[in-house]
């Protein structure tokens, strides 16, 4: 799959804060946790799953990388209740979806009762009936208190569509050029707020005549007689609601499904689509509130009601009913508006709302010029002359800095050639025109008249045994130190030793460490003793420009660093020469004003932090001997997507015997990668003791099998199991059909990585799709079975991760840090976390350090496109007391963070594969192209982002007419 990249991984110091220019942050707030009820339909949906999603602070609901809801899952008792935990303050999403029954895990069956008293498709009256269509429900609810109770029906589903897709805007709002007026009326938002929320459960409430679909309890109409006795208005509200909600499941049911489509959905879909309002009469919508309300009033006539005063109040449900009816006109739509944001929060919650958009207003404004204000003008200019002049330096001494490092691994060479060839003279040094002179006595080297000294020692590779100084090992180092110079360059290498003194031991080596095969005690002709590595290790340096000491521009690089080259052969071929991956570089530095300065007494210094491990660097056939930093992300040419291998894989399935047991099983043999017996033990049936069906019954017994894995080897006399995995225990009966198109649909058998190669696909033949549009195996062949694969991801060297720190100290300046963490695999795969902090007087670390402190300044960004449907990210901005001044003149002094969060599905065409609900009410892979990969259309200009301010989302970002806009909460905008 093409993956998109929206952004580059690679971030300078100075330009990190210039991207932050008019954009936005994420907080994060710390909650509490409650138990709720929560209650599903009529109180009579027993064995349904409710699923607990929180709302991320993006607006949200919280998804993982493969977009599947991040959930807590709880199974309805007879009541329809579910006791659940969440955090509180906060906007929490619940689903209930239905299941079927299951004698393997003996699951029982989502059952609903009957309210139609004619009888219904599947049960009469008062049945309970199984059902897992015309579920789906949602509701979502706001900072639920302690034990609180709400509904989850096909009425809050609307208002959850809703409060997803619109906020109600109480005020007219003038346009300008190209932007219209916002009017008065439900605005697009897409993303859930507790305005939004609380809004749409009012104008759902309205249009259909309930005083609160969310609260208000639906009368189970099979136990209508337990009304009898409550008071007036309580029932006739809840009357009205079971009775509605009985003529929506009798609609339901005789209701045809479009495109998978079921009727509340379908419903849902409308509704939006109306902005909030019902069609009254007549038209072509899934429903009309005239049906809903006629089949209502027919129901609840036929109720066998003999109490008086309940009589009474169906009556009064009935009348209102048909009043309602007869106040209908075709064609024509409701016209309700919610409550105001004033009634339905109150006055100090309002006007908590009305501030927190003008902060938000006022913070966006401070933010249009922040490439130019993060840092105040005096440090501002400073710094940039600092970073100006370590740039001059830089480009000035880059192609020293680089004859001096090929100098520096020559110099191994040299001595490597010297210390072989067995004579007590020098090898020829015509090749190294930097050397001056050269002079050998066994075991040491000296260079250019005693600037530069060389030896070799056994390197103390095992760290964590008591031998400090071992005799022999896997790795000698060839120790350099001393003075190179090129032009007015310098550079001074040497050991770190025991107490800083030189007369003592060497604690961490400089020059370059040579790792062989099989353990030495001096250096070994590689012809007999392959090298495996090298690691160039600069312990304790010093770089200068020696033409600016005692000058203005004088500067010191000090520290450690190393870089470790993995030899690698073509894992496909082991003759092949080896060659090295670069797999491992430290850098651990400080910048310096003063050149010597021991004792710290420098005035302006800044100190750099490098760390990067490589992905695949013992797989990764290199195109050339050294890969080089340039070589990331690019693959051996000899190896190109498309390439096609006949007779990749095959496979053939069976049976034998295995500790008495019969055991099915199927053999996937990859030649060139890894192959595998899968075997499947008899169906037994066991005790419950992990509740797999969550009805806290812990002694039933359900129906399992193990699978095991094991590794298969060919020595040319056929493939034999090598050895095993530890046994998985399935809660299923055993399918041996079933059970390998679960491993195919989740790419084991089709996406095959070969090493050295990458990853190739292999076309299995499947059976038609189903009415979800999922892929299946086609049955398995009784014969062994080979295909073909293609090359559609090659392996490349990646970077498993990469951490970036750096503060800048100058002379009676706030302190600045920079901190960065990225992880690439590949070039469009990656995660990264940036955060920029200057004027801190603490950090706090999580990912990377963050600035903490009473005159703060941050801006944290992250980025996320390591996921197969969707960009995630968030750029975050705080400052600590800064002055807002409001849109009314008045001026505020707050801690401010804003955020700006970004959730941007791929456009993939086609969709590779989809998760749906399966019949057990849990996410099922849906295979629905059996293609390699897929086109991504995705560009930044159709992304949308969610303005968060002090936790509380308050608008978007998006492009409209090629312009970026902020739409606020309120319906009022701004250009970005």
């Amino acid at each position: 799959m093409a993956m998109h990249k929206l952004l580059t991984a690679s971030l300078m110091f100075p330009a990190l804060a210039g991207l932050m220019s008019g954009c936005s942050d994420s907080g994060s707030s710390s909650s509490s946790t409650v138990s709720v009820y929560v209650q599903a339909g009529q109180e009579d949906i027993n064995h349904a799953i409710a699923r607990s999603v929180a709302i991320t602070e993006a607006g949200l609901p919280n998804e993982d990388a493969e977009g599947r809801l991040v959930r807590s899952e709880y199974v309805t008792d007879k009541h329809g209740v579910v006791k659940a935990v969440i955090s509180t303050g906060e906007l929490q999403l619940f689903e209930l979806v239905g299941r079927d029954a299951d004698s393997d895990t003996a699951t029982a069956a989502t059952t609903v009762r009957c309210q139609w008293v004619a009888g219904c498709s599947a049960g009469a009256f008062a049945a309970d009936m199984e059902q897992t269509a015309n579920l789906g429900w949602r509701s979502v609810a706001y900072d639920l208190s302690k034990n609180e109770r709400i509904r989850v029906t096909p009425l809050t589903d609307l208002a959850a569509q809703l409060a997803f897709d619109y906020v109600y805007n109480e005020s007219l709002v003038s346009g300008s050029g190209t932007v219209a007026d916002v009017a008065v009326g439900w605005v697009e938002t897409g993303y859930y707020s507790a305005y939004s929320t609380e809004q749409a459960i009012s104008q759902v409430s309205r249009v259909f005549g309930i005083s609160n679909v969310q609260t208000t309890e639906p009368a189970d109409l099979t136990q209508i007689n337990e009304w009898r006795g409550a008071d007036a208005a309580k029932a006739a509200d809840s009357i009205r609601y079971g009775a509605l909600l009985a003529a929506w499941a009798h609609l339901a049911e005789n209701h045809i499904a479009v495109d998978g489509v079921d009727f509340t959905h379908a419903v849902a879909a409308d509704f939006s689509a109306n902005k909030g309002q019902m069609m009254q009469l007549g038209g072509t919508q899934t429903l009309t509130l005239a049906a809903l309300y006629s089949d209502a009033i027919s129901n609840l006539q036929a109720l066998n009601v003999t109490d008086a005063t309940l009589q009474g109040y169906i009556a009064g449900v009935i009348s209102a009913l048909q009043a309602d009816i007869d106040g209908f006109t075709a064609d024509t739509l409701t016209a309700k508006v919610p409550d105001t944001l004033l009634s339905l929060f109150g006055q100090s919650d309002y006007d908590d709302f009305v501030l927190g958009i003008k902060r938000t207003k006022a913070f966006v404004g401070v933010m249009r010029n922040y490439s130019d204000t993060f840092f105040e003008d005096s440090y501002k200019a400073k710094v940039d002359q600092y970073v100006d002049l370590l740039k001059k330096i830089g480009d000035e001494h880059a192609a020293n800095l680089n004859t001096i490092v090929t100098a520096y691994r020559e110099t191994a060479e040299l001595y490597q050639q010297t210390y072989l060839a067995g004579a007590n003279t020098c090898a020829d040094t015509s090749a190294y025109a930097w050397v001056t002179s050269c002079s050998y006595s066994n075991p040491t080297m000296t260079l250019n008249n005693g600037t530069i000294i060389v030896s070799q020692a056994v390197a103390d590779v095992n760290t964590t045994d008591a031998d400090d100084k071992p005799t022999s090992s896997n790795a000698i180092d060839v120790l350099i130190r001393g003075t190179y110079e090129q032009g007015t360059l310098r550079f001074v290498v040497d050991n770190v030793y025991e107490d800083d003194n030189a007369a003592n031991d060497i604690l961490s080596a400089s020059g370059v460490r040579v790792y062989f095969t099989t353990p030495v005690s001096t250096l070994a002709d590689p012809a007999g003793n392959e090298i495996l590595g090298y690691e160039m290790r600069w312990s304790d340096f010093s770089l200068y420009d020696t033409s600016r000491v005692g000058g203005a521009e004088e500067a010191e690089v000090t520290g450690s660093y190393r870089i470790f080259f993995r030899g690698v052969k073509d894992p496909q071929d082991s003759n092949s020469e080896r060659r090295f991956n670069i797999d491992t570089v430290v850098l651990n530095g400080r910048i310096s004003d003063k050149v010597g300065d021991d004792n710290e007494q420098d005035v302006d210094y800044s100190t750099l932090y490098v760390a990067a491990t490589s992905t695949n660097a013992s797989e990764h056939y290199p195109a050339q001997r050294f890969a080089s930093f340039n070589g990331f992300f690019t693959p051996n040419p000899a190896f190109a997507a498309g390439d096609v291998v006949n007779g990749l894989v095959s496979y053939v399935t069976g049976e034998q015997t295995v500790a008495g047991q019969n055991v099915q099983y199927l053999d996937f043999y990859v030649p060139l990668g890894e192959s595998q017996r899968f075997r499947f033990y008899p169906t037994v049936k066991r005790e419950d003791v992990n509740d797999v069906d969550k009805d806290d019954d812990k002694t039933e017994l359900v129906s399992t099998h193990d699978l095991e894995i094991c590794d298969l080897s060919n020595s040319g006399g056929g493939w034999v199991v090598s050895s095993c995995k530890p046994k998985q225990r399935l809660y299923a009966e055993r399918d041996l059909q079933l059970a390998i198109n679960d491993l195919w649909e989740a790419g084991v058998f089709s996406r095959i990585e070969i090493p050295g190669r990458g990853l190739y696909f292999v076309t299995w033949p499947t059976n038609t799709a189903d009415a979800n549009g999922c892929l299946t195996l086609a049955p398995l062949a009784t014969a062994e079975t080979s295909m073909d694969g293609t090359l559609y991801d090659p392996m490349v060297l990646g970077l498993n991760a990469v951490r970036v720190t750096s503060e800048v100290r100058l002379n009676d300046q706030p302190r600045t840090l920079l901190d960065v963490l990225l992880n690439a695999p590949t070039m469009d795969r990656y995660k990264l976390t940036a955060a920029l902090s200057h004027s801190y007087s603490g950090l706090t670390s999580s990912d990377v350090y963050l600035g903490t402190g009473s005159s703060l300044d941050r801006v944290v960004l992250s980025f996320d496109t390591d996921s197969s449907f969707k960009t995630t990210g968030s750029l975050a901005v705080y400052r600590d007391g800064v002055a807002l001044t409001l849109n009314d003149g008045t001026e505020t002094t707050i801690d401010s963070e804003l955020t700006a969060y970004l959730q941007q599905n791929y456009n993939l065409s086609p969709l590779p594969y989809k998760y749906i609900t399966g019949s057990d009410g849990k996410y099922d892979l849906c295979v629905l192209n059996n293609v390699a990969e897929v086109a991504d259309n995705t560009v930044l200009a159709d992304a949308v982002f969610t303005l968060n301010f002090r936790d509380v989302v308050y608008g978007r970002i998006r492009q409209e007419n090629g312009i970026w806009l902020i739409r606020y909460i309120d319906g009022s905008w701004e250009t970005l």
